[in-house]
């Protein structure tokens, strides 16, 4: 397809039912959620892939693949709480009164080895713990992120690579 086609392609012409598709595919495959659950994050996504006027052949691509064609690698879909705790709306304010010292540090320790070696699926740990397997090497690593190596960028996609936090290259974005 010629550039000027695709700039041309008017909005309307979209498939709106392929967008939402495309972006139920992208959240499912990268973050493991399910965005039909959240309507109005779901519509959030679908319009910041409508922004772009994807075409049909892109969106066929993106549902396909599970991911997003070059020109749109710049994105920025929402990722919430919301979103990761499946819409059920627990915030800091629905702690039961004692469940929380005040003396709590917030740095928690690290997940054991035992805890991220094991059979348990990602969706079965707590963000917290994912995130600490993930960065001490234990459990691979999603998404389609790249990051700089040494001297190569690398996708991490299915990657067992320790966050620096743990003596590995990959930078900490806390």
């Amino acid at each position: 397809m010629r550039i000027n086609e695709i700039l041309t392609e008017n909005i309307f012409t979209t498939d709106y039912h392929k967008v939402m598709q495309a972006v139920a595919e992208l959240y499912q495959s990268h973050y493991d959620i399910n965005v039909w659950q959240n309507a109005e994050a779901h519509d959030e996504a679908a319009k910041v892939l409508l922004k772009v006027h994807p075409t049909a052949e892109e969106l066929d691509f993106i549902i396909s693949n599970s991911q997003l064609p070059e020109r749109f690698m710049d994105l920025d879909f929402p990722i919430n709480d919301d979103l990761m705790f499946n819409g059920s709306g627990a915030a800091a304010d629905d702690v039961v009164e004692g469940d929380l010292d005040e003396d709590t540090d917030l740095d928690e320790e690290p997940a054991s080895r035992a805890l991220c070696t094991s059979g348990k699926p990602n969706a079965a740990l707590g963000a917290s713990q994912l995130a600490s397997c993930k960065s001490q090497g234990y459990r691979g690593r999603h998404g389609d992120k790249s990051h700089k190596i040494g001297n190569e960028r690398t996708t991490v996609k299915g990657k067992k690579i320790k966050g620096k936090k743990y003596g590995g290259p990959l930078p900490d974005w806390s």
